[in-house]
């Protein structure tokens, strides 16, 4: 039996108690974390009207590192990404940095939101930056609010396929980039240990790991001893930062090759599954740690670039 899950709520709260300095980080953060949560189940009706549908699973494709959304085009999801982009951009407006940039992301979504949200995936760094400049923002600015308000899209489309091969079959899906959009973790965690509900005597080891898509929130299965990054699993390729007292399971996996590095929490060492998107932002400290050692995030966020 898994650990019981968290709310958003639960999760700040959780961490507030143990860092109350990250507390005025996440009241910040509190209201997008909440909106992007609650929109997926209302965003499925606009996808059904638009006929958009994640694509098949190709076992050929994925066996090459193609990702679901590889080369798909997201026309069907305009009416969804504008329904997502009304709610999140006025939330978008309370972020450090963003108030004086939401007119020009407002007008650049509602314009050809489809074509930028597809720019985005294939990592077209020029296409954002042309679109960026042409709204008046900057790059990573426009590239934050895309992400924001695709991300519950791409979740509604995943909540409606059901369940997926890298679920029950985890050889399927090996790369460190997310089997559906292609992004990479900003988290990950280790399965907490499993108990027998008829024998209390009876339980798992756990600690399989699980990396979780910064953009669509997928999960997936992926070997503890090799890099997201760069893939190196050679002995000893990934080492951990951690504290030494009250880490909750919190650390981080680095890859001492290419130096990138992902927040990870140990679900073996807690009595609940935080929610992921919010622990991440929890664990800056950790990120600052990880920076200061001149090491890099595999998903640069707003929270930790220093």
């Amino acid at each position: 039996m898994p650990a019981p899950c968290q709310t958003i709520a639960q999760t700040i709260a959780d961490v507030v108690a143990r860092r109350p300095v990250l507390r005025p980080v996440l009241q910040t953060f509190a209201p997008l974390l909440e909106a992007r949560a609650a929109l997926p189940a209302t965003l499925a009706p606009l996808l059904e009207a638009g006929g958009f549908r994640l694509p098949e699973w190709n076992a050929e494709r994925a066996g090459q590192g193609a990702p679901l959304l590889a080369g798909t085009s997201l026309a069907g999801t305009a009416d969804a990404l504008k329904a997502a982009a009304d709610v999140l951009l006025p939330l978008l407006a309370a972020l450090p940095g963003m108030a004086g940039h939401v007119g020009g992301l407002a007008s650049c979504l509602a314009k050809d939101a489809a074509d930028a949200a597809e720019a985005l995936l294939a990592g077209d760094a020029s296409s954002i930056a042309a679109r960026a400049e042409s709204a008046g923002v900057p790059a990573a600015v426009l590239a934050f609010a895309l992400e924001a308000a695709l991300g519950p899209v791409l979740r509604a489309a995943a909540n409606m396929t059901g369940v997926t091969p890298w679920d029950s079959h985890p050889a399927a899906w090996t790369q460190g980039i997310c089997p559906v959009c292609g992004t990479f973790p900003s988290i990950a965690y280790l399965e907490g240990r499993t108990f027998d509900e008829k024998n209390a005597f009876l339980a798992g080891g756990g600690g399989k790991k699980h990396l979780h898509c910064a953009l669509c929130g997928t999960e997936w299965h992926f070997r503890r001893g090799a890099c997201p990054a760069c893939g190196r699993d050679d002995n000893g390729v990934m080492e951990l930062l951690q504290e030494a007292r009250g880490r909750q399971g919190e650390r981080v996996d680095w890859c001492t090759a290419c130096k990138s590095y992902c927040p990870t929490v140990d679900l073996r060492e807690r009595d609940t599954a935080p929610d992921m998107d919010t622990l991440a932002i929890g664990m800056m400290h950790l990120d600052m740690v990880a920076s200061g050692r001149g090491l890099h995030p595999l998903k640069p966020s707003f929270w930790n670039q220093f």
